[in-house]
């Protein structure tokens, strides 16, 4: 006589995933377990628990686990859904890109204030966003700030590609110019005038300190985007150089630091013709964002 298949409702699928993905190490279990089962369903997250009695039907099953296979091999959930929030506006995410972190979103709100309060008076605050990626820093300072006119670059033309395809969706009405380029060989000439503000989340990860990261960015996100291959400290050199070149007399840099290095980026930004510098920290209380200001 055959055995008869277990039926799988959706809340013996949470529960299920959860131990399971917990007892291999995975942080943040539970969440992850409804986000992949939510995919597969092709439904919200939080419509999980009004069908938790809900027995899934083998495609959906195969399809949850499919899903986790994936994540069991260490690839990060944001590429797995194919979409992240960033400051409450959702983009596509794969890996072209960096996946946006909350510590980004900190950056983008130190911006979107300080153009706020600063500049608010000026007809256009023009912004730079150097090391685009998604686009997600770009994005977010164009749905946000009325006056705002925005640049982004990036050396990659897949990110450039992802970007734009963010920008379409979520700010159709803004346009956003978005060049392929590298700060180490930027040219000049490529914007009509200068700015207000550089904004950037470079890679600031030392190639020593890349081994240790977790699979998930090792693995899977672009390394170039994750580590100068050097000391971590190469972009905010070069942004010291390009800032008096590109910007408007007394404009502005905000950077994205990683652990222990705001202190140093400020010192640096100091030497090389900074001032007015000032640090803000993300919600872990790590001094996480420097910006400085710089006169021609």
């Amino acid at each position: 006589m055959p055995v008869k298949e277990k039926t799988w409702t959706v809340l013996d699928i949470i529960k299920w995933g959860t131990t399971y993905l917990s007892e291999k190490g995975f942080d943040e279990a539970r969440l992850t377990t409804e986000l992949l089962l939510a995919a597969a369903l092709d439904t919200k997250r939080f419509d999980l628990y009004v069908k938790h009695d809900q027995p899934l039907k083998k495609g959906e099953l195969e399809k949850f686990k499919v899903l986790l296979k994936r994540r069991l091999a260490h690839e990060p959930v944001q590429y797995i859904l194919g979409k992240t929030n960033f400051y409450s506006i959702e983009l596509k995410i794969d890996r072209r890109a960096l996946i946006p972190r909350p510590e980004t979103e900190i950056l983008a709100e130190s911006v979107i204030g300080h153009c706020r309060s600063f500049l608010s008076q000026k007809d256009e605050i023009r912004v730079l966003d150097v090391g685009t990626g998604s686009g997600c820093i770009a994005i977010a300072v164009a749905k946000f700030v009325k006056n705002s006119v925005v640049a982004a670059i990036d050396q990659s033309e897949n990110a450039l590609e992802l970007a734009r395809e963010n920008a379409e969706a979520a700010v159709p009405d803004k346009k956003i110019t978005f060049e392929k380029a590298d700060i180490f060989r930027l040219d000049r000439n490529i914007f009509e005038k200068a700015f207000d503000i550089i904004v950037s989340n470079p890679p600031y990860v030392s190639d020593s300190d890349f081994s240790s990261l977790a699979p998930e960015i090792r693995q899977f996100e672009p390394a170039t985007a994750v580590t100068d291959g050097s000391d971590g400290q190469t972009f905010f050199r070069k942004l010291t150089e390009i800032a008096p070149m590109l910007l408007r007399d007394g404009g502005w840099v905000f950077v994205e630091t990683g652990f222990g290095q705001a202190k140093h980026v400020e010192e640096l930004f100091l030497d090389h013709g900074g001032c007015e510098t000032a640090v803000k920290k993300d919600l872990s209380g790590i001094d996480r964002v420097v910006r400085a200001r710089f006169f021609r």
